[in-house]
């Protein structure tokens, strides 16, 4: 018998490796392309907290108006090149840099005395009471001047001396008073102060206010002195000098308390959640209406869903370490966009999906009855709410691991090719199952699978709490075979078993809404709130303890219910009626048979 290529779903699958393959080469990478716009861990935190919620209204109300108009084909390629255009913006979000440095330090002396002077940018001055002594050197000396700018101005100006000028000299003073003189332009003078530097003095404003340390007895090569004044070439003259912290151990003065800032914080936070917003709202509505092609197209040509998802799987599992490569290699980088290839590659793959869905044959059912009446049939739908609450507690599982187990791997070292490799080992062990998921969801049951993705969910986060090595994370990040790909295929199929036909792009968009919106949302925020309490290690300790406890409830409720249907009385078969010794055809009893679906 010769091997037929099903030509409409061969192109389904193209378009799937395409589109989550884009999907694959950005979304492991969002994160912490906000750390480098310097975006702390509590406004990451906010922001993929908030972020699901702008989403929530979108699906559903596309997936309504595609249903209702029947046009997907439009819909969704309207949406690929926003999609396209409000990721990339990404790209050009102006970011906020705040780069530490050291503050500087000098040594101003006049005929009164002299003083580590230290410019503490604005922060509390060190308090320096301390045990034990400081080394510091100096050099790089010159008198400065005070000088009016104009013949009769009062307003006095510092400026560097004359080189005409006469040299200034530091007057070192032995406890025996005798008194030793050091030209202040000779090459660099060692000063090692043998006593704790002294309480600090504030000079100036509040903004530009000075740390004035005043030194006083202190060792140098040529023994102790006890006092250090210089004697300049004017009354209004002092000599300043660059000043050094020699350090053994830790720093005393010149710790990082100052920083250098670019860009603005307010400004890159808002800009960034606005334009994410909208990246992530087109995203969660392609995802639905393309899911609601792809049951319908597997339902009209004898397909297999989970070989059509496990196309768009393996494509995540190529294109995410792909572009962890690019970025670890710095190859298509440019300036400060180190995540360039990320949006190169997603752009790309968008393109070709756009393509793809151009010849695409597909029909959908268009419905014909009232739009509110569907909708509350669909509401109505009692086994479709308890699918929608279980998604609601996987998602918040899910929403937690995606938003912080990668800023767990990068504290632990990790790379960003490993980082895109926990995408790829995720898919591995997936694609036997994904071949034969119609069998495996009819051996197992939709129900049992999604038990099971509560297992594995408390496995991985145990195992993430003991890890410090973060290559074993390839080994927890397996079983997203349970937690995420075959608890999508049992959901998205369970969901298309329950909602009218009519409503399958609807239907679609709920459960993906319960899941990646409602439930990344909570898992965000809770998560970030108990990280930031907690740690997370506890968190992910407290997280694995939840997932056994709702496995274990989920199952001993459902094998009640099973067994109160199996020993409940059924109900008698539907009698027709006579009138008048005849049965009219058509005409039967109201009674129905029970559903014994859960």
């Amino acid at each position: 018998m010769a091997c037929s290529i099903n030509r409409p779903l061969f192109l389904h699958k193209i378009l799937f490796f395409t589109f989550y393959g884009a999907l694959g080469s950005i979304m492991a990478f969002l994160t912490i392309h906000m750390r480098t716009l310097g975006l702390d861990l509590a406004e990451i935190t906010w922001i993929n907290s908030i972020l699901p919620l702008t989403s929530l209204a979108g699906p559903p109300i596309v997936g309504l108006l595609a249903d209702r108009l029947g046009n997907y084909r439009v819909i969704t390629i309207v949406f690929m090149a926003l999609g396209a255009i409000m990721h990339t913006a990404l790209l050009f979000v102006p970011p906020y840099e705040v780069t530490p440095v050291e503050p500087v330090l000098t040594l101003t002396c006049d005929a009164d005395g002299a003083a580590l002077v230290l410019d503490s940018c604005g922060q509390a001055c060190p308090d320096l009471n301390r045990s034990h002594s400081s080394s510091f050197r100096i050099g790089g000396c010159e008198q400065v001047c005070l000088m009016s700018l104009e013949h009769n101005s009062t307003e006095l100006l510092e400026v560097r001396a004359q080189p005409s000028a006469e040299p200034a000299y530091f007057c070192l003073t032995r406890p025996g008073g005798d008194k030793e003189y050091i030209a202040c332009n000779e090459s660099k003078t060692h000063l090692e102060f043998s006593r704790p530097l002294v309480t600090p003095q504030y000079h100036g404003g509040e903004e530009g206010a000075m740390c004035h340390y005043p030194q006083h007895e202190f060792n140098t090569s040529e023994g102790l002195f006890v006092s250090l004044t210089c004697r300049t070439s004017a009354p209004n003259c002092r000599v300043v000098c660059d000043a050094s912290e020699m350090i053994e151990g830790n720093s005393l003065l010149q710790e990082p308390m100052c920083s250098v800032v670019k860009g603005n914080r307010t400004m890159t936070l808002w800009l960034y959640f606005g334009v994410r917003a909208l990246a992530e709202m087109f995203t969660a509505i392609l995802v639905s209406l393309l899911e609601a092609v792809a049951l319908t197209m597997v339902h009209q040509h004898n397909g297999d869903y989970g070989r059509e998802k496990m196309c768009g799987i393996v494509a995540v599992g190529v294109f995410s370490p792909l572009c962890g490569y690019l970025m670890d290699t710095h190859i298509g980088t440019f300036g400060v966009y180190n995540y360039a290839p990320v949006f190169y590659v997603f752009d790309g793959l968008l393109m070709i999906t756009a393509i793809v869905t151009l010849f695409l044959p597909f029909e959908v059912e268009v419905t014909r009855k009232s739009l509110w009446k569907s909708i509350g049939s669909l509401i109505k739908t009692s086994e479709l709410n308890i699918l929608l609450l279980l998604m609601t507690l996987l998602g918040t599982f899910w929403g937690y691991l995606k938003t912080f187990v990668y800023v767990y791997l990068e504290d632990l070292h990790a790379s960003k090719l490993l980082m895109g490799l926990t995408v790829t080992i995720s898919i591995v062990p997936s694609l036997p199952f994904l071949y034969k998921s119609s069998a495996v969801v009819q051996f197992c049951g939709h129900h049992y699978l999604i038990m099971l993705a509560f297992v594995a969910y408390c496995i991985r986060f145990a195992g993430f709490s003991y890890i410090t090595n973060p290559w074993w994370a390839l080994l927890l990040e397996s079983l997203e075979l349970f937690t995420l790909n075959l608890m999508n295929v049992s959901a998205a199929t369970l969901a298309y078993k329950l909602a009218p036909k009519t409503f399958v792009a609807t239907a679609q968009a709920l459960v993906w809404v319960s899941h990646f919106n409602i439930g990344r949302c909570l898992g965000t925020f809770v998560g970030g709130y108990l990280i930031t309490q907690y740690g997370q290690v506890y968190v992910f300790q407290g997280a694995a303890v939840a997932a056994a406890i709702i496995a274990a409830l989920y199952l001993c409720i459902h094998q009640l219910v099973k067994h109160v249907k199996a020993n409940g009385k059924p109900l008698p078969k539907p009698q027709p009626i006579r009138e008048n010794g005849n049965v009219p055809n058509g005409h039967y009893t109201p009674l129905q048979a029970a559903d014994g679906r859960f």
